[in-house]
């Protein structure tokens, strides 16, 4: 069965540790996973850390989605969505108010960033845990407000959220969640019976996570072949799909 990675990133970890397109590529092939996506969050210019995405898509245009990586609080962020989706061809945008510093409910700028987004047919990521800025219910507000934007809450809130996430989007057809990092296997069997393997997609959050543990950790919940291979890839690739294409 094909895997597809649908969170995953590259430039410098938060430890200093360099890493390269090709050594994500091969890194994630070890294990059978095929396509990835990803942003980089290393560095204080998304300029350049979308730069970086962008060069990486060209040189591995089989195997890398790219996404651009946006702060609101930028006076250039609707330019650089412009950029990263007009002129680098990305499929999807980052949000992560954790690394940014921000609290979504108190960042107006974001609303007229969602309408940028949702112009161009693309998802939006969200980095879902780490309280107290990452919470999953204020993103769930920007969903039930930009109903046409799909949205993927990262790691199902991740070790402080989980079952909130579930919860929060239960009742928002427009969000996914995404698996990385989510090591609760009640959460993952929750999210499974309440949003359905149709809502729910496979990343490992690479280089962060080992990659061998987060496929592993399905194989204790007992999916059937349909639901794996929504999870495993289908998803991704509807998402990653422009809807205005």
């Amino acid at each position: 069965m094909k895997i597809y990675d649908i969170h995953s990133h590259l430039g410098k970890t938060s430890s200093g540790d360099e890493n390269t397109p090709t050594q994500l590529v091969e890194d994630l092939a070890k294990f059978g996973v095929s396509k990835v996506g990803i942003s980089c969050l290393s560095g204080i210019s998304t300029k350049e850390q979308n730069n970086l995405i962008a060069r990486a898509m060209k040189a591995y245009p089989e195997q890398i989605v790219g996404y651009g990586f946006i702060n609101p609080k930028a006076p250039d962020a609707l330019h650089e969505v412009d950029v990263c989706l007009s002129e680098y061809k990305m499929s999807a945008i980052k949000f992560h108010s954790w690394k940014h510093g921000y609290y979504p409910d108190n960042t107006p700028a974001l609303d007229a960033i969602l309408d940028k987004i949702e112009s161009y047919g693309v998802h939006v990521q969200t980095h879902v845990g780490t309280a107290p800025i990452s919470n999953p219910y204020v993103w769930a507000e920007y969903a039930k407000k930009h109903p046409n934007l799909r949205f993927v809450f990262t790691h199902i809130g991740y070790y402080e959220f989980g079952h909130s996430t579930l919860m929060a989007i239960k009742d928002c057809p427009n969000v996914w969640v995404e698996t990385s990092g989510q090591m609760d296997a009640q959460v993952l069997k929750d999210a499974i019976n309440i949003l359905g393997s149709k809502r729910i997609c496979f990343g490992t959050d690479w280089p962060y996570k080992p990659i061998n543990i987060e496929i592993s950790k399905f194989e204790e919940l007992e999916l059937n072949e349909e639901q794996k291979a929504d999870i495993f890839y289908r998803n991704a690739e509807k998402l990653w799909e422009r809807k205005n294409d």
